[in-house]
């Protein structure tokens, strides 16, 4: 083989390969028209979904307003609750001291019966004790 015509035998065999493969991708490619249609429906489709995101943030925006005013309520419902349960614990103070007081008071009376009764036995059992250590005299 002669060196002059090595080169031109190597453009020769590169340029067949190249076409070869171009030719081959413009057969497979499905055709401009198709792209062209869904392009067209896919940016016509896209008012629908523009007003479908609206939509969807309108009701996140309704739910959220929901949710603050839902907040709200809860908010003065803990703060009457909050006064209340205050309401209720000094009741519930009150009622122990008044109970802490009327056992204290019991506990005075009994210790004053039971003392009166002691003496008013004892008063008994000395008079008794007196006359019969008289009377053996």
């Amino acid at each position: 083989m002669p060196k002059r015509t090595q080169p031109l035998r190597i453009f020769l065999v590169g340029f067949i390969v190249l076409s070869g493969l171009f030719t081959s991708q413009t057969m497979a490619h499905a055709g401009w028209w198709e792209d062209y249609k869904n392009g067209i429906e896919t940016f016509t489709n896209l008012p629908q979904e523009v007003n479908e995101l609206k939509q969807g943030y309108d009701q996140a925006l309704n739910k959220l307003d929901q949710a603050q005013s839902n907040i709200e309520a809860y908010r003065t419902e803990n703060a009457r609750l909050a006064e209340q349960n205050a309401l209720l614990a000094q009741t519930v103070e009150q009622l122990k001291q008044s109970e802490a007081d009327r056992a204290q008071s019991a506990r005075f009376w009994k210790g004053l019966v039971f003392t009166a009764i002691g003496i008013v036995v004892l008063f008994f059992i000395s008079t008794r004790l007196i006359r019969f250590g008289l009377r053996r005299r």
